[in-house]
């Protein structure tokens, strides 16, 4: 490993002499200090803070990534001026030359991450603490319960829709109602009565309520502590205002929870965040919540509204689970697997192209892994589901295409799937469980391929033959 320390501390090196280099740390600096005096978001303080944030990191994943690519310079440029020849008659094997080059891209890019994550979590305070909340007691509070935290949402369970279902299904079997029908499969018709079971149950007519049972709600149960219950009801029949009355009920007395009530005026169509406190969670990790279709303002007309709490959209208890600053280390922990991909992906170009066509193919790739979704949704909407490949010349070359890609894919990885900015803007928790993942394939799978690659490919190179 002295050898591979050595190569790596050499690249450390010429990384930050590479002029190209200090150019992106210009413009990381650039961006991280200069956002909180140029963003305003929805000018509130909750909303200038996610902006920044948003745009910061966003700017820091796509600067990193590029600056990952052009140092590959290093590697070409030791071709070139063939400082290779020195390197190789150490001796050093060739595979602990190519291993610490990655070696020392990565702790380049892990060092710049750390002083842009550092940054980034003093702007956030800075901005905190210089910009007044357009209200003290709402959108501080937003900002400190829902943006600067880690928290874990967890779904309503879902009732039993199976057993009625069954017994729908069981009924229509002996009343012979599929006996004409055809391609009649049971299955899939269990599934669309468990299924129409369910969107009625998501309904609420007027003064009808509804009971959501949530599990696993891992919180300090303090009367001090909060958490969130976030939900969105589309409302039918609703007043001139498109405000909603209702109220809602939390807690079970009977499992030893405290029992709350709270009154809503809502806005329809739009995303609700209730806070209550945690000592409404029982002793077992449960919540019961209740919404009640009903006005429980007096003097106030009762509307004929019909809720739906649509699947799409969901209801879902939010709680603490970690600090904004752990939160952000773990997303710059993700960043670093991918920018670990990268790296070697660079090295391995610079092994086998010069450095023009090498940054290409790099970038290239980089383009795929972060587009991945929009590319994959192009293709499924230009090739047919009808007919066979052979049908046209056109359906044929873009199941080809579509082949083709879904091959490179499976080396590539989908950047997309790791990316945590939303979930950390949205003060939702960036898991450990998560790192692990992009551990696992960004560098476990993925890196250790490209760098074998890499190892072979260099070890078959001629070190005579010059690059220009």
């Amino acid at each position: 490993m002295g050898q591979v320390w050595s190569v790596a501390r050499q690249m450390i090196a010429e990384g930050i002499r590479m002029k190209i280099a200090v150019v992106f740390l210009v413009l990381l600096g650039t961006v991280v200090l200069g956002l909180p005096f140029s963003v305003s978001g929805d000018r509130s303080l909750t909303g200038r803070v996610q902006t920044f944030m948003s745009y910061a990191l966003i700017t820091t994943g796509a600067l990193l990534s590029l600056l990952t690519i052009f140092m590959a310079r290093s590697l070409s440029d030791e071709f070139v001026n063939r400082q290779i020849f020195l390197v190789l008659t150490k001796p050093i094997p060739k595979w602990r030359f190519v291993l610490g080059k990655w070696l020392g891209m990565t702790v380049l890019n892990a060092v710049f991450l750390g002083f842009a994550g550092a940054a980034i979590y003093g702007m956030v305070h800075y901005i905190k603490r210089a910009y007044p909340p357009l209200d003290e007691e709402f959108d501080r509070k937003e900002l400190e319960n829902e943006v600067l935290v880690a928290r874990h949402a967890t779904p309503a369970t879902l009732p039993d829709f199976s057993r009625p279902a069954l017994a729908e299904f069981t009924r229509n079997m002996e009343e012979g109602r599929y006996a004409d029908a055809p391609d009649f499969d049971p299955a899939k018709e269990k599934q669309r009565l468990m299924t129409k079971y369910e969107a009625r149950w998501r309904v609420i007519g007027p003064l009808d309520r509804r009971v959501f049972e949530f599990e696993n709600i891992l919180c300090d149960r303090s009367a001090s502590k909060q958490v969130q219950v976030r939900y969105k009801a589309e409302v039918a029949q609703y007043p001139t205002d498109e405000i909603f009355r209702s109220y809602w009920q939390f807690g079970n007395p009977l499992k030893g929870a405290v029992d709350y009530e709270a009154a809503m005026r809502h806005v329809v169509g739009r995303f609700h965040t209730i806070r209550v406190p945690a000592d409404c969670v029982a002793p077992d990790h449960t919540l019961t919540a209740v919404l009640h279709n009903r006005n429980p303002y007096p003097g106030e007309p009762q509307f004929n509204n019909v809720l739906e709490i649509r699947a799409s959209d969901g209801i879902e208890v939010l709680f603490v689970v970690g600090t904004f600053g752990w939160n952000l280390v773990r997303l710059l922990l993700i960043m670093l697997c991918k920018l670990m991909f990268l790296a070697a992906v660079s090295v391995l170009a610079a092994t086998v192209f010069s450095f023009p066509v090498a940054c290409l193919t790099s970038l290239t790739v980089y383009i795929l892994a972060i587009s991945k979704a929009f590319l994959s949704e192009a293709l499924d909407f230009v090739t047919s589901d009808r007919g066979s490949a052979f049908a046209s010349f056109s359906e044929f070359l873009a199941r080809a295409i579509a082949f083709a890609y879904e091959a490179i894919h499976w080396v590539v990885p989908n950047f997309g799937r790791y990316d945590a900015v939303e979930t950390l803007v949205n003060g939702r928790n960036v898991s450990l469980m998560w790192i692990l993942q992009a551990f696992s394939e960004l560098v476990l799978l993925k890196t250790v391929l490209v760098l074998g690659l890499a190892m072979l490919l260099f070890y078959r190179r001629e070190p005579a033959e010059i690059s220009f």
